[in-house]
């Protein structure tokens, strides 16, 4: 180790070595990494209101609710 860091390479040689491990290390990883769920991009927070496909149907729940509130309040 002493080699490396004093005698046997330049200092720019010594970063180059150190950045390509680490790149290295890093595509190693993210190939290697189990994959259990898939790869999914976005949140899935269970909010699907936002989405055009339900907004009918929670309008429509949403004034059921309200015509059977109101029928146990009057």
């Amino acid at each position: 180790m002493k080699k490396f860091l004093y005698e046997l390479y330049k200092r720019r040689e010594k970063i180059i070595i150190l950045l390509l491990g680490f790149f290295f290390g890093t595509v190693v990883g993210i190939i290697m990494a189990p994959v259990k769920k898939g790869i999914t991009i976005g949140s899935y927070n269970g909010n699907n209101s936002a989405n055009g496909n339900n907004t009918a149907s929670a309008e429509e729940e949403f004034k059921e609710d309200l015509a059977m509130e109101m029928g146990e309040l009057r």
